[in-house]
This record gives C-alpha cells, structure tokens and sequence, in this order.
C-alpha cells in the first residue's frame, strides 16, 4: 500500500464513521437497549448510512487486515468500484433531489455534510487516484446492481410494516407499487450508468501511479 493510498484510507475511516456515530449516538444515551437497537436498525436501513459504512469497511480492513483472505478480496477492483458506484449515487441522489427536503441543525449539519459531500468526494478522488488503471472489464458492472435490488426488496417488505419509508420516491403508500417500481427501475438504470462511467474511465484513461 502506497503512502497516498493510506492516507486516503484514514481520511475515509475519519469521515465515513464520523458521519455515521454523528446520525447514529445523539439521543442514545440513558435510553433501553430497545431503543438502542431500534435506532440502529432504522439507521442501517438508510442507502447512504450503507454506503458510507461499506466505506468504513474497506477502509479498516485496508489499514489494519489488509494481509488477510478477505481483507484482500475488498481490495479487488470490482468491489472498490462498487463501493465508488454506492457512494457517487448517495451523494448524487441527496444533493439533486433530497438536500431541500429537510433542513439539519446543530451537530446534524455537519454529519449531513460527512455523509453526503465529504466522504463522496473523498472516495471519488480516492478512487481516481488508488484505484483506476486496475483490470476490469464491462461485465463486472452488472453484479454491482444487485445490491440495490436487494435494497429495494427490503424496503417493500418493511415499508408496509413500520408505516414510513426514508426516501420519497419509495414511499409505496403516497405512490403505489407502480410508480415506486417505475421509480426504482429508474434509478436502477441511474446506478448502472454511474458504473459504466466508472469503467469507461477506469479502460480509456492513463492510470496515475503512487
């Protein structure tokens, strides 16, 4: 690992956990350990408090197992590109539809800004820089969609049950099954053409090499 790559990882692991213990902590404290538990699950079931976890993984097991079997396999091309995918459409999809929908205070803004803006950014560079020049070929973008099938199956399921959902354009019960489908297809589609950018890139430019 070059001295730039590991750099990049600590910013990542600092911004990325940063921004999940900061929408995560506050209100925990002298709460039951249901609440606990219940607040963790409604905070794993954000898109971006995923993404940007899938970040924090690659980045500890990049600066303190990177010498291990599956410390190695996060650090193949296909799942470093799949993570920049993730986290290119977290903060592409937040900042063009979501960032006027609510308005954080407090200590919020600035995990608003570490989940959507800083730790994307980041990682794009990271990626840029670290990642592209690796061998990677067309076919490897399509298992990067399942993932957000499988996100999206989870949301049609608990949806109903809990009675709320964190994106607007999933919300079956303002929607319907129809649009919500017609949405996700959409965004589906939106999420293979971020890959397919990602492997244009990654095929037709001169890698950098640090």
């Amino acid at each position: 690992m070059s001295s730039t790559e590991q750099r990049f990882y600590w910013l990542l692991l600092g911004s990325s956990l940063a921004g999940i213990g900061i929408t995560y902590f506050p209100g925990l404290w002298g709460q039951p350990a249901s609440f606990w538990l219940s607040k963790l699950i409604a905070t794993l079931s954000y898109f971006t408090i995923l993404s940007n976890l899938a970040v924090t993984i690659l980045a500890v097991s990049q600066l303190f197992f990177n010498q291990q079997d599956w410390a190695l396999k996060l650090s193949h091309v296909k799942v470093q590109t799949a993570i920049a995918v993730y986290i290119t459409i977290t903060g592409l999809v937040y900042n063009l539809l979501l960032a006027d929908t609510w308005e954080p205070q407090g200590i919020d803004i600035l995990g608003d800004n570490l989940l959507h803006r800083v730790t994307p950014l980041l990682y794009v560079s990271f990626w840029f820089i670290s990642v592209r020049g690796k061998p990677m070929n067309l076919a490897q973008t399509l298992p990067m969609l399942l993932f957000p099938v499988l996100y999206l199956v989870y949301w049609l399921i608990r949806g109903p049950v809990v009675g709320s959902y964190p994106y607007f354009f999933l919300d079956v019960g303002s929607f319907g099954y129809a649009q919500v489908l017609t949405n996700s297809v959409l965004l589906w589609f939106g999420f293979w053409l971020v890959a397919c950018v990602y492997w244009a890139i990654n095929r037709f430019t001169t890698p950098l090499y640090v």
